[in-house]
């Protein structure tokens, strides 16, 4: 379906702990797959082949995952060819951002976007519809696309920027990731999705083809995405908020900013969002989040990190409270929990409110 034989070896990743491996056969993928199913929240395929000299550093096997220019895991630079396009649909909701998973009303409203994107002229026939177990995803495999330029990397993201915003908007209330970067993964068909806390109407489930896998690559997105072109993209979203006046150097006495800094690889999706949360609002407070968040450089994307954030401040998210910080739905496997020693004992209810005395938020 991805298409790699020939043209470079598949990424796999996990990220709770974070483990990379590259595998140069199917039966090497899969066992590498199984080896991990069910033990960590998701086992996850780079959607691109990599580069054939990356397999030396974890070849057929699990190795721990090292970002950064000197790490071991795939970046943009590592993508000599272009063998698919994929999207990814979620649903915005206080339940999902409160880090539990879809539930069956809201993984309709993706499948239905996944429907409609699909119809499109430039996806119809030649692209399949993916169950990620929160959401849906649509993968197009495409006659293979050699990245000789940075101008084949802009042509490609404007063109599947140009398909996703064709769709934005006719559903409410689902929004289409941008995930149009060379070495972007995706969730491995047959594992099953442990991300978020379960409930009885929210639970785990196994990620799964929804249609039958197209039996050929399209020759025709080929060229299309060759003869696309490269336009800067218009939003009409409001603009994000300027942050508040603070003396942001006080929120280092936070001991949950401290904790992220500290175990940066140990932080899990909710106590993240809980971060840019609190950050996000304060003047410096952007530029504190992606330092932050770079600290752990296996899983640090630094235009994923400006989307959530620009998110939590155009839908108006408040401040995630210090006590839902130190409580029990904040805890993922295999991450760590944050213990506050200061929980009642501290003037502020939120961590950001150690920078600031604007009135705290009621939740």
């Amino acid at each position: 379906m991805l298409g790699h034989k020939d043209f470079g070896v598949t990424e796999l990743r996990v990220f709770d702990p974070p483990r990379v491996a590259y595998a140069d056969h199917v039966d090497s993928f899969v066992r590498l797959c199984l080896e991990m199913d069910g033990k960590v929240s998701g086992v996850y395929a780079g959607v691109q082949p990599r580069v054939p000299t990356l397999y030396d550093l974890a070849p057929n096997r699990w190795v721990p995952a090292r970002g950064g220019p000197e790490g071991n895991c795939a970046r943009d630079d590592d993508i000599e060819w272009i063998s698919a396009l994929f999207f990814d649909i979620d649903v915005s909701s206080p339940q999902r951002q409160k880090g539990h998973p879809a539930s069956e009303e809201e993984l309709q409203e993706t499948l239905r976007a996944a429907q409609w994107l699909t119809r499109q002229e430039e996806l119809a026939l030649s692209s399949a519809i993916c169950g990620s177990g929160n959401g849906h995803y649509v993968l197009a495999p495409l006659v293979p696309i050699p990245v000789g330029s940075e101008e084949i990397a802009r042509q490609f993201r404007s063109f599947c920027q140009g398909l996703a915003d064709s769709v934005a908007g006719q559903l409410a209330g689902v929004r289409i990731d941008a995930v149009y970067n060379l070495s972007r993964v995706m969730r491995v068909m047959g594992t099953i999705n442990l991300k978020g806390q379960p409930l009885p109407d929210r639970p785990h489930r196994r990620a799964c083809f929804v249609t039958e896998p197209p039996l050929g690559r399209s020759l025709a997105l080929h060229f299309m995405i060759l003869n696309a072109e490269v336009q800067e993209v218009v939003r009409t979203a409001k603009p994000v908020p300027a942050g508040l006046k603070c003396d942001l150097a006080r929120i280092e006495e936070c001991e949950f900013i401290q904790w992220c800094r500290r175990q940066a690889q140990e932080v899990g999706e909710p106590q993240w969002f809980a971060l840019i949360s609190n950050l996000a609002h304060l003047e410096g407070g952007i530029e504190l989040i992606h330092a932050i968040s770079a600290l752990d450089g296996g899983r640090y994307d630094s235009a994923d990190t400006q989307r959530v954030i620009e998110r939590i401040l155009r839908e108006g998210y408040k401040p995630v409270s210090c006590r839902t910080i130190t409580s029990p739905v904040m805890g993922r496997p295999g991450r760590g929990v944050f213990q506050c020693s200061r929980i009642g004992k501290c003037r502020a209810r939120a961590p950001m409110y150690l920078a600031t005395n604007h009135t705290i938020y009621t939740r």
